[in-house]
């Protein structure tokens, strides 16, 4: 958290190695952290070559300047899943900086995208699957983290995000609510674990989410994906407290289920994982467990810049999740 003093090291390290990109990398990520956007943004192209955080995907001379395009403009996205939802928050403001768009984005987003942009009418787009067929029918070209140097300049900037981008099935969701959300109870979503490893201070122990999940008027539906199995036997065992598993549907792979499922919901509450991200463009009302050091993208608003309807709860010490889990209880025994 020391944010003046680690600039200051990143800057005197670069005079030291000019080459050593990964000191821009790091410096990106704090100043994008404080909202410091002009800087952050130009910083954050480092990402490419050096750091190996993402590699450029097409040829760097037909890269895509800012400016109106009479013609194709490929967007491709890149890093995580949760990246690729976060950035895609800017391409209802992209489409009038170009005559045609096409979107590369990952194969289990690509109808969520399809849904919401033939909704409103956004006919100027094709998404397309992420794989390893490159396309070639386009005049430029940007990586989908790279919008934010032309789109997200300002905090204010970020006005234009919909409060939601992303439309799940209809049909899928009635399908659930008939199935398996008939009971009266208030529903949640609740997911608290990232396959990070170099993130595991994200997680939470679900035990120490006791005065959450305690609370008797809800209905704890798991959003997690990965292994979860030994957490929730766990739970129960101990403290008879069952979160529901709906077994028909693959958390990790089949996200178009998974966001029917979360729009069934009437609150996710989760740690800092693609979940997050997916709840937020969905426009579902969320709430996120934020470490006192966050991930850039959770900065130190209140709100998340990102997300309209994503409320954030913050660590208020390195580690310690006690005010956090004491907040959002309180919280939620008063609307539930």
């Amino acid at each position: 958290g020391k944010f003046k003093e680690a600039i200051a090291n990143h800057q005197q390290a670069l005079k030291l190695n000019p080459k050593y990109t990964l000191f821009d990398y790091n410096e990106a990520l704090i100043r994008l952290t404080l909202g410091e956007f002009d800087v952050g943004w130009k910083k954050y192209e480092y990402r490419f070559g050096a750091t190996k955080v993402s590699f450029m995907r097409y040829q760097t001379d037909k890269l895509w300047d800012g400016n109106y395009l009479d013609g194709t403009l490929l967007v491709w996205a890149e890093q995580g899943i949760g990246d690729h939802i976060l950035f895609a928050s800017m391409l209802t403001d992209l489409r009038k900086y170009a005559k045609n768009i096409i979107l590369e984005i990952d194969k289990r987003l690509v109808n969520l995208f399809k849904w919401y942009y033939e909704k409103i009418n956004f006919s100027n787009i094709k998404v397309i699957n992420l794989e390893k067929k490159l396309v070639s029918n386009f005049d430029k070209h940007i990586a989908l983290g790279s919008l934010g140097q032309y789109l997200r300049k300002t905090k204010k900037s970020f006005n234009t995000t919909p409060k939601k981008y992303l439309l799940s099935s209809p049909a899928k969701e009635k399908e659930l609510r008939n199935k398996f959300f008939l009971n009266k109870k208030f529903k949640i979503g609740v997911s608290w674990k990232t396959l990070n490893k170099k993130q595991q201070n994200r997680n939470i122990d679900l035990e120490k989410m006791l005065p959450i999940l305690s609370n008797p008027n809800c209905d704890f539906i798991n959003l997690q994906f990965g292994k979860f199995d030994e957490d929730l036997q766990q739970l129960q065992s101990k403290h008879g407290i069952k979160i529901r598993t709906i077994k028909e549907i693959d958390n990790y792979n089949n996200i178009e289920d998974l966001a029917a499922l979360i729009n069934c919901l009437d609150l996710v509450i989760n740690i800092e994982n693609s979940n997050a991200d997916l709840a937020g463009a969905l426009g579902q009302k969320t709430w996120v467990m934020v470490t006192k050091n966050p991930e850039w993208r959770y900065g130190y608003e209140k709100k998340s810049l990102w997300y309209p309807t994503a409320k954030l709860f913050r660590q208020e010490k390195i580690g310690d999740w006690n005010t956090v889990i004491k907040s959002i209880g309180m919280d939620l025994k008063k609307i539930t």
